[in-house]
C-alpha cells in the first residue's frame, strides 16, 4: 500500500507538470485531453501489472519484473560503492563491481552476434527510478508511463501540421491504441523506444522547420543514443527514413517513391558492406531461436566451442542446473537433442543418447508457448528475406485474427486487429485519388513496412508480435489517416460528425 500511494504522488506531480507546461499544449486540443491520456496511461500500467501478477497463465512470467529485480542489485551499489553505481550506469568496466553485476540474470548475454545487450538499458531505467521509488514496482510504472507519454507527444505534435483538419483521430491513434498503452506502460524496453522514436522525430522535424542550432543537434543526438542502446534496429529503420523525409520535403515531394526507395537500397548496401553483421545469417539465427523458444525445451549454447543444443519440450528433466555458476547447465546424460555449430548451422547432428560432459549457457528452457504459429523458415540469403517478406508483414500487420485467439490478451489483439482492418477500408473507400504528404507518407511506408518484415520473418509467437511490432503501429494507422476525404466521409457518414 505505501508503494501505491508513493506512485499516486508522483502521478500527481507528472500530471500537474503535463498541464503546466508548453510541450504538452497545443492549439486544438486542450489540456484536460492530454491529462485524460496520461490517466488512461497509468490505469493500463496497473492492468499490466495485475495481468502478470494475479492472472495464472502469465503469473510472474513478466521481463518487467525480472528487469525490476536487476535493477534492484545494481541500486545497492548506491550505498555500498557509490562511485561503482555510477560507473555501471555510465558503462565503465570494473572487476571490483562484478558481484553486483553477478546478482543479475539479464546484464550478461554470453551470445549477443556483437551486438550491445539492449536489456542493459532497461535495468538501468530501473536502477535510477529505484533511487525515487525505494524499491516500489508502482513508481516505476508511473516513471514509464510519463517517459513513454513524452514520446507520444513527441510524435503527435510532429505530425500535427499535416494533418489539422484530423486532430481527434491523430490524438486517438497516437494515445489511445490499446496494445500501445498496454506494452508501452509496462516496465519494459516499448516504453523507452517509443520515447527515443518520438522525441528523435519531434527534434528532427522542428530542426527542418526552424533551423540549426546547437541545443537541437544535441537533443537529436541524445535520443539516437538513447535508441541505440534500447532497441538499435529500429534506428537503423529509422535513421534513414528521416534522411529520406528531409530529402524529399526540401525539393518540394519531387520523386519522392524514387527517394524513400533510394533510401532503402542505401539501407541495404550498407548492410551488404559489413562483413562483422552478416544480416541474413543473424535473422535466420534469430529465428532459430525464436522458434525453439516458441516450441519450447532447452536452448543452450558454448561460447567456447561456438556449439549449440536444443532438447525437445516432451523431455523431462533434461539439463542439470549448476548451483556455482547461475545460467549454465550440463546436459542430462542419456537424453536425446540436436546440436548443431555456427560454421555449419544448416548441418543438425541428432544424437539419442547425450555423453556430453560440457558446460552450456541457457538461452531458454521453458514449456511451448501458447501462441505459437509456423513461419516459413529462411535461409540466410537476402533473396530468401525478401521471398518471404509478404507472409512476414501479413502476419505482423493483421494476425492473430478472432479464430485463432486462444486467451483474453490475445482476444484483445484479435479485436483491435478488426478493428484496424475496418478502418482501412473505410481510409482507402473514402480517398479521393489524389495523396497529400507525399513526403510523411513515404516516411511512415518505410518504417512501418521495414520493421513488421522484420518482426514476422523472426517472431513465431503472437503474443510477442503484438507487442514487438508497436514503436511502428501508430504510423501504419496514420498513413491511412493521410488518405480519406474528410468531407466526403461526414457527408456519407453524417453520424460521425458528433465524434469527429
Amino acid at each position: 500500500m505505501p508503494g501505491f500511494i508513493l506512485a499516486m504522488l508522483y502521478a500527481a506531480l507528472f500530471t500537474w507538470l503535463i498541464r503546466k507546461h508548453s510541450f504538452f499544449q497545443t492549439e486544438g486540443i486542450s489540456r484536460n485531453a492530454f491529462t485524460f491520456a496520461f490517466i488512461v496511461k497509468i490505469i493500463f500500467g496497473f492492468i499490466f501489472w495485475a495481468v502478470y501478477h494475479f492472472h495464472a497463465p502469465y503469473q510472474g512470467t513478466s521481463d518487467a519484473f525480472l528487469y525490476f529485480d536487476d535493477g534492484k542489485a545494481i541500486y545497492k551499489a548506491l550505498y555500498e560503492h557509490p562511485l561503482g553505481y555510477f560507473k555501471i550506469l555510465l558503462g565503465f568496466s570494473d572487476p571490483s563491481l562484478q558481484h553486483y553485476l553477478d546478482n543479475t540474470g539479464h546484464w550478461v548475454r554470453t551470445f549477443n552476434q556483437g551486438l550491445y545487450n539492449e536489456t542493459r538499458t532497461v535495468i538501468r531505467f530501473n536502477a535510477i527510478a529505484d533511487i525515487f521509488s525505494f524499491g516500489n514496482y508502482h513508481v516505476h510504472t508511473v516513471f514509464m508511463c510519463f517517459v513513454s507519454f513524452m514520446g507520444l507527444t513527441g510524435m503527435f505534435k510532429s505530425f500535427l501540421p499535416f494533418l489539422a483538419g484530423k486532430k481527434k483521430e491523430l490524438f486517438a491513434i497516437v494515445f489511445f491504441l490499446p496494445s500501445v498503452l498496454f506494452w508501452s506502460s509496462g516496465v519494459l524496453k516499448e516504453g523507452l523506444i517509443l520515447c527515443a522514436e518520438g522525441m528523435l522525430i519531434y527534434h528532427w522535424f522542428k530542426w527542418l522547420k526552424e533551423g540549426f542550432s546547437a541545443g537541437r543537434l544535441a537533443y537529436i543526438l541524445f535520443f539516437i543514443a538513447l535508441l541505440s542502446v534500447t532497441k538499435l534496429y529500429m534506428l537503423v529503420i529509422l535513421f534513414p527514413a528521416l534522411l529520406a523525409y528531409s530529402w524529399i520535403s526540401k525539393t518540394k515531394q519531387k520523386f519522392a517513391i524514387l527517394k524513400m526507395t533510394s533510401a532503402l537500397l542505401f539501407l541495404f548496401v550498407i548492410a551488404m558492406l559489413i562483413p562483422k553483421y552478416d544480416l541474413p545469417f543473424m535473422l535466420m539465427e534469430k529465428q532459430r531461436q525464436s522458434n525453439y523458444l516458441a516450441r519450447g525445451g532447452a536452448y543452450l549454447g558454448n561460447i567456447e566451442i561456438q556449439k549449440f543444443i536444443y532438447i525437445e519440450p516432451a523431455i523431462e528433466n533434461r539439463v542439470t542446473y549448476l548451483n556455482d555458476k547461475p545460467g549454465y547447465c550440463k546436459i542430462t546424460p542419456g537424453i536425446p537433442y540436436k546440436a548443431w555449430f555456427r560454421d555449419t548451422y544448416l548441418d543438425t547432428e541428432f544424437v539419442k543418447s547425450s555423453t556430453d560432459t560440457a558446460t552450456y549457457w541457457i538461452f531458454y528452457n521453458y514449456p511451448p508457448a501458447g501462441s505459437y504459429i509456423k513461419i516459413p523458415l529462411i535461409k540466410p540469403t537476402y533473396a530468401s528475406l525478401l521471398l518471404h517478406a509478404p507472409v512476414a508483414f501479413f502476419n505482423t500487420a493483421f494476425r492473430p485474427h478472432i479464430f485463432e485467439a486462444k486467451n483474453v490478451l490475445m482476444l484483445f489483439s484479435a479485436f483491435e486487429n478488426l478493428a484496424i482492418v475496418f478502418f482501412i477500408l473505410i481510409c482507402v473507400f473514402f480517398f479521393p485519388g489524389k495523396i497529400q504528404n507525399k513526403e510523411l507518407l513515404c516516411f511512415f511506408i518505410f518504417t512501418t513496412v521495414l520493421l513488421f518484415i522484420l518482426v514476422g520473418l523472426t517472431t513465431p509467437i503472437l503474443g510477442a508480435v503484438v507487442r514487438y511490432k508497436i514503436p511502428a503501429l501508430p504510423f501504419f494507422l496514420i498513413a491511412f489517416l493521410i488518405l480519406p476525404d474528410k468531407e466526403k466521409l461526414l457527408t456519407k457518414l453524417p453520424f460521425l460528425r458528433k465524434i469527429l
